[in-house]
């Protein structure tokens, strides 16, 4: 896994997860809390999308996987398991087709 794209997608997913959170508390809440709760809630999926892409990125795969970020933590498990293209951090090999 290269480096930089772990610390970038451990940032994206903690800060989404936590937004994605925080979102849905005050959507949950009645009164006008609703309509801060639902930007919260979707710049948290923003932040974790952004994650995951890291984290494909990160594995040698194409950054389009990250949008399996949509799809909360599943698409995160999906990501996990997926072998690493990008053994002790380097690059992936060219002509993988990426």
């Amino acid at each position: 896994m290269i480096a930089e794209n772990l610390k970038k997608s451990n940032i994206g997913i903690t800060l989404g997860i936590i937004f994605e959170t925080h979102g849905h508390g005050l959507i949950a809440a009645n009164g006008s809390s609703r309509v801060i709760g639902t930007a919260i809630l979707l710049i948290g999926i923003g932040g974790f999308v952004w994650g995951c892409l890291n984290y494909s990125v990160g594995k040698g795969y194409s950054p389009f996987l990250g949008f399996l970020g949509l799809l909360s933590c599943l698409g995160y498990f999906v990501l996990l398991f997926l072998p690493d293209k990008c053994k002790n951090g380097g690059s992936a090999k060219s002509g993988s087709g990426l």
